[in-house]
């Protein structure tokens, strides 16, 4: 499912990705190192970044890619 990323949570042990899919919002559990994956991969600095940005999430919530 595709939406766009409202708001990215620092939960501690691990990220939440507030997705909205256009249906519905969906959190989305990241692990702190693949959070800092992603974001390197991105080009980025900084997971708040990753706001507003387009995202594939798969349905058994084990894959996330940013378009």
């Amino acid at each position: 499912m595709s939406g766009i990323v409202l708001d990215v949570v620092n939960g501690g042990s691990v990220w939440l990705l507030i997705v909205d899919t256009g249906s519905r919002i969906v959190e989305q559990a990241v692990e702190r190192r693949q959070m800092w994956d992603m974001v390197e991969g991105e080009g980025l600095s900084l997971p708040g970044e990753l706001v507003g940005r387009e995202v594939e999430l798969s349905e058994d919530g084990l894959t996330v890619e940013f378009a």
